[in-house]
């Protein structure tokens, strides 16, 4: 059975073709846009993730800078206390009775990793001398 199509229904089945084809054009099309929604979003939503991390982080740092920072007089305090050292200074200035060379290197050397305001080393006698240190707390 051969079976000829007439020109009206060639043209409907064009038609049909055509739309068909825009229909599966325009589904691809919005397949593609929600999934680039949903990317979107997620990727939106890591971003936030990361940026309170980041001020969490940030406020870490902060509040450590500020531990270390304000504790350097009473860690200074607490190592003379330790060693018997002698302070003659007030809360804000120490002033340390050193007895030789060797004590006040290793002092110096605990000094380095606090944060300093102002040092003075005067030499009483030999091999004694006096220490002032103040600190930025």
């Amino acid at each position: 059975m051969n079976y000829k199509f007439s020109n009206r229904e060639k043209i409907l089945l064009k038609l049909l073709g055509f739309f068909f084809v825009v229909f599966v054009i325009f589904f691809i099309e919005m397949k593609m846009f929600t999934s680039l929604t949903e990317s979107r979003d997620a990727l939106r939503d890591k971003v936030q993730i990361f940026n309170a991390t980041k001020q969490q982080l940030s406020q870490l740092k902060s509040y450590r800078d500020e531990g270390t920072n304000s504790n350097s007089s009473s860690k200074f305090s607490t190592h003379l206390k330790l060693n018997s050292y002698l302070n003659q200074g007030s809360e804000d200035i120490f002033n340390v009775n050193i007895q030789s060379t060797q004590d006040l290197l290793e002092l110096l050397r605990f000094i380095h990793g606090l944060n300093l305001h102002s040092i003075d080393i005067k030499l009483v006698d030999e091999n004694k001398y006096i220490l002032s240190v103040s600190f930025n707390d």
